[in-house]
């Protein structure tokens, strides 16, 4: 892994193009192509190595962040509201036009432009085509996400070719079939996980992203039918169906398989020999410099703290909601509030006794209580901790992994498309949600309950998502919920389910201002139930979020004065 970041450095040293230049004033990608490039599998590989760079990782590596993807939404607490759902990110100006950023579409077409001049063994070749046009999709679904509807590209142009610069946006569900096209090529040319000697994406990821973008797309037309969001005669299903074929074709394939254990996933530094995990980031803080570090606990909490909701969001050890069961539980005491709970409540969050820091030594520190100024609502984060100081530097380790893709989303996609469907059955549940609740820890021998069936209990406090649900779908999103508490999914749902009712007018809450923290605190906000009330003063008349206009971003003004055939998102 080492060698390739070196080798990402300095491809992307060769591909670098200003961020603030627009697309109709870069320089042509073919004008800094070398005449002996493009001639052996060894070239393809040094330029797909550029592509990884653009792969997300920690969040402010080298400058102190802690680790809170969600961070912005319902569920996870910053400093600050997230402006995608406090509607405040108006439409970008001059200076922000990059945010409308088409570069790495045209790396990704200039390279599918040139790859079938390199001659080799047609597998390694194959290989290289196959992460071209995965990596295409990636980048399309990120456009996809954020504008919608959006140009379609398939070929790499200069700068002159001002028939193809100033092209309209395609209906969004063409765009889609665009992304979901590259996905079926790329499957078919990419080698399996197994196969690869590096860690670089194979078949498995590329049948998890299609997945994920099918399960998008069908929920976003399912959820937006009738807005000035959805797409006019669908209602998804074509793109359930696809999410739940690719879902099923990666667990038919049996390459992958769940980790033994929940937080073993998130605490390592090296995940090469973890069969859950299909695609992920490595560090090396030691070896290369700060740039390739992160600070994902050598600064925690670092004003980061889980929302109230999402830990209500865990269902008791018998598999019932805590307004249902008969097993004690408590929202208002640290010290007990992963009693009689969900297993993955207690490897996500902080409670009195857990361990903060174990020295060279072997010396344990454990955690007492929260530090409120870092931690803003108190549910501070257990998930990917590294307790361990690392030896060679006598600090926590800057080289925690971060994973992209694993193989219990696959179980997730799988069972969210089968009952959005209804064509879920009992196996359908069972080898996906039943697999990863036991996993985390549900006896159902113990607790027969804890097994989710077809008719799961209702649950007087199931969320609100504005729209009316089934209960398996209800369950199945519970459980989305908390096996990726806290790994980046959480606005990307809010927006696929259309779930504003869920967030706005709304501010989100921390923990119960008990004594354990008043005792370290002294005044905080609370509301009329004692909760910490962290938004108060910042945001009183809870998030602003615009439903007829924020479910997408605007296309930057002066784009739209280079090209009069693009129009503006609804609401902007």
């Amino acid at each position: 892994m080492k060698k390739i970041i070196y080798i990402l450095t300095i491809c992307s040293a060769i591909l670098m193009v200003s961020c603030d230049d627009d697309i109709l004033e870069r320089t042509p990608l073919d004008e800094i192509s070398e005449p002996a490039f493009w001639k052996s599998g060894s070239d393809l590989e040094l330029y797909t190595n550029s592509f990884y760079n653009k792969l997300p990782g920690w969040s402010g590596v080298g400058f102190g962040s802690a680790q809170m993807p969600d961070t912005g939404t319902d569920f996870g607490l910053g400093t600050g509201a997230g402006s995608r759902l406090n509607g405040t990110q108006g439409i970008p100006d001059e200076a922000n036009r990059s945010l409308w950023s088409w570069d790495e579409i045209r790396q990704a077409n200039y390279f599918a432009s040139n790859v079938d001049k390199a001659v080799g063994e047609e597998a390694n070749i194959n290989q290289f085509k196959g992460e071209g046009l995965f990596f295409r999709a990636y980048f399309y679904f990120d456009l996809l996400k954020k504008y919608g509807a959006v140009p379609i590209y398939k070929e790499y142009f200069n700068n002159l070719d001002t028939e193809a610069l100033y092209r309209a946006r395609s209906p969004r569900n063409e765009v889609a079939d665009f992304i979901l096209a590259d996905l079926d090529m790329a499957i078919s040319l990419l080698k399996t996980k197994a196969n690869l000697s590096q860690p670089r994406v194979s078949k498995e990821a590329a049948q998890l992203l299609k997945a994920t973008i099918a399960l998008y797309e069908g929920t976003w037309e399912k959820y937006h039918n009738g807005t000035a969001f959805g797409v006019t005669g669908s209602d998804g299903t074509a793109y359930l169906e696809q999410a739940a074929d690719a879902a099923k074709d990666l667990i038919d394939g049996g390459t992958r398989s769940l980790h033994s254990s929940y937080s073993g996933l998130f605490n390592q530094t090296n995940l090469s020999a973890n069969n859950e995990i299909i695609l992920w980031k490595q560090y090396d803080f030691v070896g290369l410099g700060n740039s390739f570090g992160n600070d994902a606990q050598v600064f925690w909490p670092n004003k980061y703290s889980y929302a109230l909701d999402a830990i209500r969001s865990y269902l008791c050890i018998d598999g019932l909601p805590t307004a249902i069961s008969t097993l004690p539980t408590t929202d208002t005491e640290l010290a007990n509030i992963e009693t009689n709970r969900d297993p993955r409540l207690a490897e996500t969050l902080m409670v009195p006794g857990d361990v903060v820091r174990v020295n060279i030594d072997n010396s344990i520190v454990s955690w007492t209580a929260p530090n409120i100024s870092e931690s803003v609502g108190a549910y501070e984060g257990q998930k990917y901790r590294i307790p361990e100081l690392d030896a060679t530097t006598g600090n926590f380790t800057r080289n925690t992994a971060k994973i992209l893709m694993r193989y219990g989303e696959a179980l997730l996609i799988y069972a969210e498309a089968k009952a959005e469907l209804g064509t879920i059955t009992q196996e359908d549940l069972d080898i996906s949600i039943n697999a990863l609740r036991e996993r985390a820890g549900f006896d159902f021998i113990a607790n027969p309950t804890a097994k989710l069936t077809l008719a799961p209990v209702t649950d007087p406090n199931w969320p609100d998502y504005g729209h009316s649900i089934s209960p398996i779908i209800q369950e199945i999103r519970r459980e989305r919920v908390v096996e990726l508490m806290n790994e980046g999914f959480r606005l990307d749902d809010l927006m696929r389910w259309g779930a504003h009712k869920l967030f706005v007018g709304k501010r989100p809450k921390g923990a119960y201002f008990e004594t354990l923290i008043s005792d370290v605190s002294g005044s905080q906000d609370v509301d009329e139930n004692g909760y910490l009330d962290p938004f108060a003063g910042s945001m009183p008349d809870g998030f602003g979020f615009i439903p007829e206009r924020d479910y997408l971003l605007a296309i930057p003004a002066e784009e739209l004065v280079l090209n009069t055939n693009l129009t503006q998102n609804p609401g902007w």
